[in-house]
């Protein structure tokens, strides 16, 4: 289950450090995952869903498939801004992204 902890701007900004390639942006940490090859952009969509699944967190997600782009922005809007579940979202999603390459 989602840790709704909300985060202060400084322990956001903190915990995005960590996290390749995650920016704040309002009151939403995104992503842009850059994937060529079509299958592994099909195993990242279904570790996504899983992910979502697994935590019931539910981020936006923008598929491009021009650019074999997938945007992530994750929030969390019952708490108004960022919490340690959106960390975690992004924390996964990168951990996945590194074990792809």
């Amino acid at each position: 289950m989602e840790d709704k902890t909300a985060l202060s701007k400084e322990e956001v900004l903190e915990e995005l450090k960590k996290l390749d390639g995650w920016k704040l942006e309002f009151k939403c940490i995104s992503k842009r995952f850059y994937i060529e090859d079509w299958g592994k952009i099909t195993a990242f969509l279904k570790y996504l869903v899983n992910v979502i699944e697994e935590t019931n967190h539910h981020p936006d997600i923008i598929f491009h498939t021009a650019t074999k782009t997938i945007t992530v922005s994750t929030t969390t809007h019952s708490e108004g801004g960022i919490t340690k579940a959106d960390i975690e979202l992004a924390r996964r999603l990168n951990e996945f992204e590194q074990n792809m390459i």
